[in-house]
C-alpha cells in the first residue's frame, strides 16, 4: 500500500491590492458660493480680492481680509457685508455696509478714533506727557490720616 504524504505545499499569499489614488485637492478649488460672494463684493465696489481668499465658514457666510486689516463677512443671498475695521484704539468698529462708499466712509472714521472702547489703551507721547503733568506725588503719611477711621461693628440681626 503506498501511502500519500500528508504535507501541504503552501501557496504564496497574495499582495494586497494597491490603495485607490487620491485626488490631491487643488489649491486654487473654488465654490459656487466664493464666486457668488466676489461677485456681490465687486458689484458693491468693494475692494477686489482673489475669490479663493472668501473663506467659507459653517453657518454660511464668507470672510476675507483686506490689506488694511479690515474683516468683511458677507451673509448669503444678500448684498449685505459687514466691516470689522481696526480703529486707532485698538478696537474694531463692526459696521454693515452694501457701498464702497459706506466702508470708506467707516474706515476714515475708525482712523479718527478717539474712544478708548474701555480696554487697554496705548498713550501717545503727548498723551502720555500730558498726564505725567497733570499726575501730582501722593504722601502716604498724609493717605493714612485720610483714612484713620475705627473698623466699625457689624449690625446684630
Amino acid at each position: 500500500m503506498s501511502r500519500k504524504s500528508s504535507t501541504k505545499t503552501r501557496t504564496p499569499a497574495k499582495p494586497a491590492p494597491a490603495a485607490l489614488p487620491v485626488r490631491p485637492l487643488h489649491p486654487d478649488f473654488i465654490t459656487d458660493q466664493q464666486i457668488h460672494t466676489a461677485y456681490t463684493a465687486r458689484l458693491a465696489g468693494l475692494p477686489v480680492t482673489p475669490i479663493t481668499a472668501w473663506a467659507h465658514h459653517p453657518d454660511g457666510t464668507h470672510t476675507t481680509l483686506l490689506p488694511d486689516g479690515t474683516h468683511l463677512t458677507h451673509t448669503p443671498d444678500t448684498s449685505v457685508f459687514t466691516a470689522h475695521i481696526p480703529c486707532a484704539q485698538g478696537a474694531h468698529h463692526t459696521v454693515t455696509i452694501t457701498t464702497a462708499q459706506q466702508l470708506n466712509t467707516a474706515t476714515h472714521a475708525a482712523g479718527q478714533c478717539t474712544h478708548p472702547h474701555g480696554g487697554h489703551r496705548i498713550l501717545t507721547l503727548h498723551q502720555a506727557a500730558t498726564t505725567a503733568a497733570e499726575t501730582q506725588a501722593l504722601n502716604v503719611t498724609d493717605l493714612r490720616a485720610d483714612n484713620d477711621h475705627q473698623p466699625k461693628e457689624h449690625p446684630q440681626p
